[in-house]
């Protein structure tokens, strides 16, 4: 037989018609769960099915759609498209209309189409965001064709839609590099003239009564700014054409600020039975024009540079780390942009009272921004950050969370369905894991910080229910208890998301020039390189794989992952890991294991270990190898020394063929002691007729009591733990105090130029380092006409290098994360600013995330980045819209390095897989890399040093401009 079942919607006859009853509620949601919709099955042409669904309003949602990722989803969102005619109040409309045009008064720099429409889209979403049909309702049709409502999740009918007024902001998450920042600026300059209103409630408050009769400019004023009378624009349009000032009107608007009164909370019910009957007086919020911008500590510098570039006009509060908060409402209301760093922020929500009891908590704002705002979604409604917190006991009109990358797996791609990047054809259960976090994170904005409706429904609230993301929103994929649809969150991402498609921006952004330079490697980095391969071995073969001093013991992996960070380095410089001593201890546990053979190990083994032992017997005899550990250095090689004094500035004392191996520390030494000698003629001769060798051999004794290793046991804790077959993990831990990180001192006039004599034949000939001889000869090259940046992820690298910049006196920053916030601001106004910095060297890890690098043109990583979303976040430091150059990068590989199996593994990972790596371990390919590594052969070395280094393709001179100089760390610094 065939029921046909009849629904009465709830909202008929809600008067007459008791339907509280829960129990009945679940029953009909499971009746509906049912039924067959089908309208073959209402007429009996078929026998009904339990899989039937409803007749969906829009018939043509493709089935296939519930397979496309988020990421997908993301970059499919339609670019911005502002419609002027939804705007209807006047003054707002030509404010709206000043950002299409880009004629904003105050805005010094003309806009690109596409940020003028984010722009005027950002003005029509705050004061006219709309209505939204709630998107827990399902709009069905009923086998004649009518409309109804239905939510899947209870069970909730309806005949007419529910709707809610749409979020009054949303989030900004333009391209990296697209100018988001003036976009924000460019917002707040068309709308400063407006004033702000009162929220709906508070409209209709009574007219103040005043103790004695005020003066009619006083009540006029008042009348004004209570009902948000843009008066602004009336004067200063007066202004521009006739030049009157109006000053007295303005003094009386200005102590007649409009304001509201915001009842008191009610108390909670367990308070209300205690209640002594008084009410809390209502609290009195006076309305600001003035947008609250909340930027991250090292963004701080950078927006007040952006407000001087792109603005006049602007009355800008600032309140980095230790500035102080207006303490009075009228001081406060003069600004226009309020810029807090974010730890100050979070300062006044610890204090005592918390924002609640600050002046902030009494001005109601035009907007909140809150720059690189997707640290919002890390807060959960009973656990919330301490920024969010902080802006919950604050009153704005609109709120906006500005970022490029709304969640971690949430980025601009250009091709979006094509991408193998993204396919959706095999995501695992963990991409699927990774999506609902990043949904989970968007929700949290959402709800907690944009509090649309109805997720930021709470229970107290009358006439409607909680709402939950998680049911409502994600799709069955993502979490058991998900009923979610497809259309319901691509409507929802539609309507919070503002942002372009790349492919439509890319063109203004600079081209990219992308490299892959795959070096040979001297003599020295193989060898290097070996000597891991050669202790992997010995520790593999001797633990038999499964001894807890196993490398990759599952209880090693810190061990494990220092091998990696030591591995990473090594391909630049590994000179300075093992000792000849660590290694011959290695070498003879290894012969006797294999001389008392106690344990049975394969053949293959056996040849492993006899090849490791063979190498270890000529590394260390290597004479160069030894001299770059005990001396923690990069060995140089150095011609046509001065004064004939080579040998006594050489590490090992001698002198070959008019060549000499030394260090960059003796270099710098040897730089300072001419540099002084050379005001003097008298001076500089002396020191050539014999005192440069005495002073040589002096440096080199104390270049070798430094790097000599402490004895004290905190050293020996901290020093490299020894596991089977006496193998090591490396350990280059030296003392690298520099007297200076920059140079930046004009030279003073000598007496001896270094022309004279033969100090201009002293050069710079070759490095151990095949990759720093490659950055000598490109940053040389390039340092005149480009700005450089050069990424690294390891601080040794970074000092390595630093210290053969300081011997050519190219002068340069290190962007270290152990820098102050404030230091690191400086150092990137310095950068941008100053034409003396011409390198800045940065740790990759502080690469993410709004900073500007427009100066640098050029890109170098020391090492593959095995991430290409953090590959792009440091690319996009310097390719910014603002960018007049193309940008080329280059990225060096050492051939037979652990950095081609990481560049190799790169082209194949999926962005699942990406997300999934925690660390590079998690690889296993580079894992197996590692585990399974074997020695190389190497033929003896020979006995010219020079040969075992890699020879720069340009000579670099010692003495060159400027030598000599020592600056102090804070000359030239912004």
């Amino acid at each position: 037989g065939i029921i046909r079942v009849h629904l009465l919607p709830d909202d008929v006859q809600r008067g007459s018609i008791d339907r509280t009853s829960s129990a009945l509620q679940r029953e009909r949601s499971k009746i509906l769960r049912y039924l067959d919709y089908s309208p073959c099955a209402w007429k009996a042409v078929k026998i009904p099915e339990e899989t039937g669904s409803p007749i969906l309003d829009n018939p043509n949602t493709d089935e296939n759609d519930k397979d496309i990722s988020l990421l997908e989803l993301f970059n499919a969102i339609p670019s911005p498209c502002p419609d002027l005619d939804l705007v209807k109040e006047p003054y707002t409309q030509d404010a709206m209309y000043n950002l299409m045009e880009s004629k904003v008064p105050g805005l010094k720099t003309e806009l690109h189409p596409y940020q003028r429409r984010s722009a005027a889209l950002m003005l029509q979403k705050e004061v006219q965001p709309g209505q939204t049909l709630d998107p827990r309702l399902l709009h069905l049709k009923d086998t004649r064709g009518s409309s109804w409502y239905m939510d899947h999740v209870t069970g909730e009918v309806l005949l007419g839609p529910r709707y809610y007024d749409a979020v009054s902001g949303g989030i900004l998450a333009e391209e990296m590099g697209s100018g988001k920042t003036i976009i924000c600026l460019a917002l707040i300059l068309a709308t400063m003239h407006l004033p702000t209103n009162p929220p709906d409630f508070y409209k209709q408050g009574q007219p103040p009564v005043r103790q004695r009769i005020a003066s009619l400019a006083d009540m006029a004023a008042s009348c004004a700014t209570r009902h948000a009378v843009p008066w602004r624009s009336y004067f200063e349009a007066w202004k521009a054409q006739h030049g009157y000032e109006f000053t007295h009107c303005n003094d009386v608007l200005s102590r007649n600020p409009g304001h509201y009164f915001l009842p008191a909370p009610k108390p909670p019910r367990s308070r209300r039975r205690n209640a002594t009957g008084t009410t809390p007086p209502p609290q009195k919020v006076y309305l600001s024009s003035a947008s609250i911008v909340i930027v991250p500590n090292n963004l701080l510098a950078q927006w007040k540079k952006e407000i001087r570039k792109h603005t006049e006009g602007l009355n800008v509060l600032v309140l980095g780390k230790s500035d102080r908060l207006p303490s009075s409402h009228d001081e406060l209301l003069t600004y226009d942009i309020i810029l807090f760093s974010q730890s100050r922020f979070e300062i006044v929500v610890k204090q005592y009272g918390g924002v609640s009891g600050s002046i902030l908590s009494s001005i109601h704002f035009k907007r909140c921004i809150v720059d690189e705002g997707h640290k919002l979604g890390n807060s959960r409604i009973n656990k919330k950050s301490n920024l969010l917190i902080g802006l919950d006991s604050m009153h704005f009109s609109s709120r906006w969370v500005v970022t490029g990358t709304p969640s971690h797996g949430l980025y601009g791609v250009e091709s979006p369905h094509t991408s193998t990047a993204i396919s959706h054809t095999d995501q695992s259960n963990s991409s699927t894991e990774m999506e609902r976090k990043d949904l989970d994170r968007i929700g949290a904005i959402t709800a907690l910080y944009l509090k649309a409706r109805p997720w930021a429904n709470i229970d107290i609230e009358n006439g409607d229910t909680v709402a939950d993301w998680t049911k409502y929103l994600m799709l069955p994929k993502h979490h058991p208890k998900s009923q979610g649809r497809f259309e319901s969150l691509e409507s929802t991402l539609n309507s919070l998301i503002i942002r372009h498609r790349t492919s439509e921006i890319k063109t203004l952004l600079p081209s990219v020039n992308e490299k892959v330079v795959v070096l040979e490697g001297s003599y020295q980095d193989q060898l290097s390189l070996n000597l891991f391969s050669m202790m992997i071995v010995f520790n593999s073969v001797q633990s038999q794989r499964t001894d807890m001093d196993y490398f990759f013991h599952q209880r090693q992996k810190k061990s494990l992952l220092q091998i990696v960070h030591n591995l990473k380095q090594a391909s630049f410089f590994g000179g300075s890991f093992f000792t000849a001593d660590e290694i011959a201890k290695s070498v003879e546990t290894a012969e006797k294991f294999l001389a008392e053979r106690k344990i049975p190990i394969s053949p293959e083994d056996e040849s492993l270990l006899q090849q490791a032992i063979q190498f270890g017997h000529l590394a260390m005899h290597n004479r160069l190898r030894n001299l770059t550990n005990q001396f923690h250095e990069t060995a140089v090689s150095i011609t046509g020394f001065p004064g004939n004094a080579g040998a006594s500035w050489s590490l090992d004392g001698a002198a070959t063929d008019g060549s000499i191996c030394t260090s960059t520390s003796m270099i710098l030494s040897l730089q300072s002691l001419v540099y002084k000698a050379a005001r003097s003629e008298e001076k500089f001769n002396s020191l050539l007729n014999g005192e440069l060798i005495s002073e040589g051999a002096l440096e080199r004794s104390k270049l070798l009591d430094a790097a000599a290793p402490e004895k004290s046991s905190k050293s020996k804790e901290k020093s490299s733990s020894t596991l089977a077959g006496n193998t090591k993990l490396g350990d280059d831990s030296p003392k690298k105090v520099r007297s200076h990180g920059i140079n930046g001192t004009e030279p003073k006039t000598l007496a001896v130029e270094p022309s004279a004599g033969h100090l201009e034949q002293t050069k710079i000939t070759a490095t151990v380092s095949a990759k720093l001889s490659y950055l000598v000869d490109c940053l040389g090259k390039y340092q005149e006409e480009e700005k450089i940046i050069v990424f690294y992820e390891n601080e040794n690298v970074a000092w390595y290098l630093a210290s053969m910049l300081d011997v050519l006196q190219i002068q340069h920053l290190i962007y270290a994360k152990t820098l102050s916030t404030e230091r690191r601001a400086h150092y990137v106004d310095t950068f941008n600013h100053n034409e003396k910095f011409r390198v800045l060297l940065m740790d990759l890890s502080q690469a993410a995330f709004g900073l500007d690098m427009q100066e640098a043109s050029r890109i170098y990583f020391i090492n593959p980045v095995l991430n290409p979303q953090v590959e792009a976040q440091a690319i996009g430091r310097a390719r910014r819209i603002s960018q007049k150059k193309p940008v080329s990068v280059e990225t060096l590989v050492l051939k037979n390095s652990l950095d081609e199996v990481i560049l190799e593994r790169k082209k194949h990972m999926s962005q699942e897989e990406h997300r999934q790596a925690k660390s590079i371990l998690d690889v296993r390919p580079i894992y197996n890399w590692i585990k399974n590594t074997k020695v190389t052969p190497m033929k003896p070395s020979e006995d010219d040093y020079t040969l075992q280094m890699a020879a720069l393709q340009t000579t670099q001179a010692v003495f060159g401009k400027g030598f000599g100089v020592v600056a102090h760390p804070d000359d030239g610094i912004i």
